[in-house]
């Protein structure tokens, strides 16, 4: 666990409805933190497990929640380009490449838009209160082409590390916080808990350096459109108005 992830979990607590006692109980095994405690106004965030519905609110009452089939994120993308898709052709789509590693899913907004553009996607994502939303949320999901979803409670440098050689991937999908990076997708009271919880991924480069190594055909980064290059040796950018992807070539 990342020292981000760790001083996180030590602000948490458990707000559980009566009903959802038992699904409250393993969250809170899993972050090691109470449930229902007298001085909730103690913690920074608190994570709400009700029946049927999982969010996250911190002390400013600031709302984070996951829900697929809401689409209050734009999961659900109407008119896309298909392979046409910058994303889509970063990863190789033409080449015939499917499997994905997404190494920080995040909110998973571009793990959900390659899973509807034909990808199979994995994902690793290191912050506990992310990965419980999401864990939540693909168990929620009607979505028949979220079913087949794998995600990974890990750092993503030591998930590289343990795990090289051992999955079928074609490509690694990097989407690393940038510090003045802006998340258009989420309102502005939802970006600033989401940047509570992830922080800054300040081993970027390490993460990048290790994904080379893989045995893959290709490793995409995305970037904002001004930002410097993550590592050298960038063999081409896919470049939209607001971001870029920037494509490594390694097999």
């Amino acid at each position: 666990m990342s020292v981000v992830s760790a001083s996180v979990v030590s602000k948490i607590c458990i707000i559980a409805t009566p009903e959802a006692l038992e699904k409250a109980q393993v969250w809170a095994d899993f972050f090691k933190c109470p449930v229902n405690p007298a001085n909730s106004a103690d913690f920074f965030f608190h994570f709400h497990v009700e029946d049927g519905r999982v969010y996250v609110r911190d002390q400013e009452k600031r709302l984070l929640e996951i829900d697929f089939d809401k689409n209050h994120l734009d999961y659900e993308r109407k008119g896309h380009r298909g392979k046409n898709e910058l994303i889509a052709k970063a990863l190789g789509v033409a080449k015939g490449y499917r499997k994905v590693l997404d190494l920080s899913v995040g909110l998973a907004v571009d793990s959900v838009f390659l899973t509807q553009l034909g990808f199979e996607v994995m994902g690793v994502e290191r912050s506990p209160v992310l990965y419980a939303l999401l864990k939540e949320a693909f168990a929620r999901t009607e979505k028949d082409y979220l079913k087949s979803y794998q995600l990974y409670f890990a750092d993503s440098l030591q998930f590289l590390k343990e795990n090289k050689g051992k999955l079928a991937v074609d490509a690694i999908y990097f989407d690393p916080m940038y510090p003045h990076k802006k998340k258009s997708a989420l309102p502005k009271q939802e970006m600033v808990v989401f940047r509570d919880l992830v922080g800054h991924d300040e081993d970027a480069s390490e993460v990048l350096k290790e994904a080379l190594t893989w045995p893959v055909q290709r490793v995409v980064v995305k970037r904002p459109m001004h930002a410097e290059e993550l590592l050298p040796g960038v063999r081409h950018s896919y470049e939209g108005k607001v971001v870029r992807y920037d494509t490594y070539v390694v097999g």
